[in-house]
C-alpha cells in the first residue's frame, strides 16, 4: 500500500519537475510562489473555520452557564406558584434548598422553629434575608459557633 503511494508521489514529482523545467525562470518562480501561497491559504482556511466554530460554541456554552446560574439564583421568583400561595414552611424549604442548606423545622400553630448550620456566616445571613424578602417574619434568632467550626442558626419564624 505504501509502495503504491510512494510510486505515485514519485511520478507526480517527476511530472511537476518536467513542467517546471519547460518554463522560463521568471515563470517558474511565479508558479512556485503561487503554489506556496495557495498551500498556505488552504492550510489557514482549514484551521480558521473550525477555530471560529469552536469560539462560537464556547461563547454559547458560557451564555448557557450564565443563564442557568441566573435561573438557579432566581428560582423562587420564577416559580409558577405565587409567593402568597405558599405557606411559611414551604417558603423556608424552598429558600433552604436554593441556598443548599439542610433545615430541621417544627411547626407549632402559626410559628415555625427551625435549626440549621453552616460554616459560612454569609450563607446563613443570605438565607435569612431571602426569607424576609419572601414575607416571613423572624420572631427570635440565635446564632452560636459550634466546636466543629460551624455556625448553628436557631430561629422562630412566622
Amino acid at each position: 500500500m505504501f509502495n503504491g503511494i510512494g510510486e505515485r508521489l514519485d511520478a507526480m514529482t517527476v511530472l511537476v519537475q518536467d513542467y517546471l523545467d519547460r518554463l522560463q525562470p521568471r515563470e517558474r518562480i511565479a508558479v512556485i510562489i503561487l503554489a506556496i501561497f495557495l498551500s498556505v491559504t488552504v492550510l489557514v482556511s482549514l484551521l480558521w473555520f473550525p477555530h471560529q466554530a469552536a469560539l462560537k460554541q464556547q461563547q454559547r456554552v458560557t451564555e448557557l452557564k450564565d443563564t442557568i446560574h441566573w435561573m438557579q439564583t432566581n428560582a423562587v421568583q420564577l416559580s409558577t406558584e405565587s409567593a402568597d400561595a405558599l405557606t411559611a414552611a414551604e417558603k423556608v424549604q424552598r429558600v433552604a434548598q436554593q441556598q443548599g442548606l439542610s433545615v430541621q423545622s417544627q411547626e407549632n400553630q402559626d410559628q415555625i422553629k427551625l435549626s440549621t448550620s453552616h460554616q459560612n456566616y454569609a450563607v446563613l445571613a443570605n438565607f435569612l434575608t431571602q426569607l424576609a424578602q419572601q414575607g416571613v417574619s423572624i420572631i427570635t434568632l440565635d446564632m452560636q459557633k459550634q466546636p466543629s467550626g460551624e455556625i448553628q442558626l436557631t430561629a422562630t419564624l412566622q
